[in-house]
């Protein structure tokens, strides 16, 4: 049986391919010997996770064909870190992103903290949720300056937190995608003066260091000394056209799940190091480096998220409670939006049988673990 909605079970004999998933299970149990006990909490529960994700702790189905052949799959963790899982949800979430996009020019505002403010940003929720909102912030309120040339008193965009360079460096950064279109306070259509221009940059960075260091300071982060040094640092921000917007939603797409590097970057293991391909900024062209392999574990959790934090940020008349704004926007524009074809759901495909390409039938429903078995079986894999 083949065609679309279908899965496939491996192959007896099938060999595995190098992913992600392989070198951090490779390389956990040396990692958690050097850095087990400085370890935070999203960093530990990332790692359980991935060397759990698809085996019997986490439970799954046994699956039956009409050949004689028995299939077990076992569930998946979907933590948002896990390089297994979230492809469906990435898929989904561009899906209607994209059903939303207006006829109108589209900009990628980028924010980036200055390295002074790294170690602060590392792990630190408070830190992190006062820069996605000042962020915001200076964003909207430099769109509704009409000394900027806009004058939107009504925007809307859209953000992504992103925290990792090419070579999975701690580098905390903000991506918005911003339609060129806004509504004032009486709700008349409003377009930048040029179409080809939207807002400077240099103004957005000046305003995101003010507010954000002044937040910082009043909540505690950090102290006067480290204030005044970020005070007089250059702070960077970048305004960059991004045509209909399709290209900059598919490209956010890959930062919304389990995309601190990708499966297709893994060149080869060396012994006791991880051989990964990189993009160079600078002349746009492939490079190789060699990392060891327990550096790559603890740059690759550098990137875990503390619980409760949303990557994804709505503003404006993009946020839920601005659609009302958004139907109205469409009307003035005159949008024809055709809705995006519909998804296969994950729960309606097929497993074909790898012997004789059957469909399999589900038989059995394995439980999970309890959760004392659960940490029994992550402790056993980080100290083989």
């Amino acid at each position: 049986m083949s065609g679309i909605g279908q899965l496939r079970c491996p192959r007896e004999g099938e060999s595995r391919p190098l992913t992600v998933a392989r070198v951090i299970e490779r390389f956990a149990p040396a990692y958690w010997e050097r850095y087990g006990s400085r370890m935070r909490l999203e960093q530990r529960k990332a790692l359980q996770a991935i060397l759990q994700c698809r085996t019997p702790a986490l439970g799954g189905h046994r699956y039956a064909c009409g050949c004689g052949h028995e299939h077990h799959a076992f569930h998946s963790c979907n933590h948002r870190l896990c390089p297994r899982c979230g492809a469906a949800d990435t898929q989904e979430w561009v899906r209607k992103q994209l059903g939303k996009l207006l006829p109108v020019p589209y900009y990628l505002v980028t924010f980036t903290v200055p390295s002074e403010l790294r170690s602060v940003m590392l792990g630190n929720r408070q830190a992190m949720e006062l820069l996605m909102g000042c962020s915001a912030r200076a964003l909207n309120e430099l769109l509704a300056d009409p000394a900027r040339g806009c004058r939107f008193d009504h925007a809307g965009f859209f953000g992504v937190y992103q925290s990792w360079t090419q070579d999975m460096r701690f580098h905390p950064h903000v991506h918005y995608v911003v339609p060129a279109v806004g509504l004032d306070e009486r709700w008349k259509l409003k377009h930048p003066k040029s179409p080809k221009f939207l807002i400077h940059a240099q103004p957005l960075a000046i305003r995101l260091r003010t507010l954000l260091t002044n937040a910082l300071r009043d909540h505690g982060p950090i102290r006067d000394e480290l204030f005044w040094k970020l005070a007089k640092t250059d702070w960077n921000a970048d305004v960059d056209r991004a045509g209909n917007g399709e290209n900059a939603v598919k490209y956010l797409g890959q930062y919304i799940r389990c995309s601190v590097i990708s499966d297709h970057r893994i060149l080869g293991l060396e012994e006791n190091r991880v051989r990964i391909r990189i993009k160079n900024r600078d002349t746009g062209a492939f490079e190789s480096r060699i990392m060891d392999g327990v550096e790559f574990v603890r740059r690759f959790l550098l990137h875990a998220l503390p619980d409760r934090f949303h990557r994804i940020r709505y503003r404006g008349f993009l946020h839920a409670r601005g659609k009302p704004r958004l139907l109205w926007l469409q009307l003035l524009l005159d949008a024809k939006l055709q809705p995006p074809p519909e998804s296969t759901p994950v729960h309606g495909r097929e497993i074909a049988c790898p012997r004789c390409g059957g469909p399999m039938r589900k038989i059995k429903k394995m439980p999970r673990a309890p959760p004392a078995h659960r940490n029994e079986h992550f402790f056993h894999a980080v100290a083989a």
